[in-house]
């Protein structure tokens, strides 16, 4: 495969409008410009008093079936928040007391912390690497994000769900930083959570919680609000509990203009298509880490040690990337060209 051929043509770029060498998508993605015209006319309608909430249900039910699409479940296994600390306390806090949960080591809190925080829970962490040989015949729980936040390491999915099965354990996945660009359409995990604002290039404010039907079945809805309701905009009043039958649930109440912003988002995202944007996100990173000197991987996200001199280079050069647990971090997605990843290296080079 060349790497014309593995790479997405330029009209892809022409959906966005980056003013810097942006490589920072692990963090916050670009905005695609049709996305930002939608937040805006929305908030725009609610200035003038003209907003019409109830159409959002619209957009929030198309991104449910987007979602499900991707993580290969069916849009009533999915449930909607606003962060993914929220939804992963969901099931830190359906587990059992005693019960055992074994994740990486240097994973992002977002997905660590609420088993931390839960009382009675037992947590161990180990060397990612190591992730699928620790599972335990006692363990309850493995938790992992498929792609690592800090430097963009590939968990090895199928490892890490045949031994959790062989030891009777579940699995909740984080695709946070896959979904959009990595394939996740069969995990086989039980819980899989996700943020929109990054590969999956939403604003702020969009969540995702998708499980099978007898994994969900062991949750509590244990943030159950007006939006929970088997009818919302019906049943926002009084008793009895009338929560919906299916991943709705656990829905918290949507951040509006968010949602109206996720879903032309995610149909940018389809109508390329998720081995598309693979080949071209490894494709770019991989030259990245060849200019750097670095063997070649399966991950978008590059991670490399800089000295201070050397983000200043990129910060006067207006190459966008991040400090993670010490180290430059650089993430390469669909809006990203050969130029961008040349001006990179120019830059650290220099």
């Amino acid at each position: 495969m060349t790497a014309d051929f593995a790479l997405l043509p330029g009209s892809v770029r022409d959906a966005f409008a980056p003013t810097v060498t942006y490589l920072n998508t692990a963090g916050y993605s670009l905005l695609p410009v049709a996305v930002a015209e939608a937040v805006t006319a929305f908030e725009h309608e609610r200035m003038r008093g003209e907003s019409n909430i109830l159409a959002v249900d619209a957009a929030i039910a198309v991104c449910r079936t987007s979602f499900a699409g991707l993580v290969g479940l069916r849009a009533d296994q999915v449930a909607i928040g606003s962060q993914v600390s929220q939804l992963v306390g969901l099931i830190a806090g359906s587990l059992p007391d005693g019960a055992n949960v074994v994740v990486p080591e240097g994973e992002f809190t977002s997905l660590l912390w609420p088993f931390l925080a839960r009382p009675g829970l037992r947590v161990r962490t180990v060397p990612i690497g190591d992730l699928a040989a620790a599972v335990r015949p006692d363990d309850d729980l493995v938790a992992a994000a498929v792609v690592q936040s800090a430097d963009g390491a590939v968990v090895d999915v199928p490892a890490v769900v045949a031994a959790a099965r062989h030891h009777g354990a579940r699995v909740l996945f984080d695709v946070s930083q896959a979904v959009g660009w990595f394939p996740v359409h069969d995990t086989g995990a039980d819980w899989v959570v996700s943020v929109g604002y990054k590969w999956l290039l939403g604003p702020k404010g969009t969540a995702f919680l998708a499980g099978t039907d007898e994994a969900l079945n062991t949750l509590r809805p244990l943030a159950a609000g007006w939006w929970a309701g088997f009818d919302p905009w019906q049943t926002c009043y009084d008793a009895p509990l009338r929560l919906a039958d299916d991943a709705r649930r656990f829905d918290v109440s949507p951040v509006w203009p968010a949602w109206v912003g996720q879903q032309p988002a995610l149909e940018l995202i389809e109508s390329i298509g998720i081995d598309a944007i693979h080949r071209h996100n490894v494709t770019l990173a991989n030259r990245l880490r060849t200019g750097l000197g670095l063997p070649e991987s399966n991950s978008a996200i590059v991670a490399v040690a800089v000295t201070s001199e050397i983000s200043e280079r990129l910060h006067a050069a207006k190459v966008v990337g991040a400090m993670r647990a010490g180290r430059l971090r650089l993430a390469c997605h669909l809006y990203n060209t050969e130029d961008d990843i040349d001006r990179a290296l120019e830059a650290l080079a220099r």
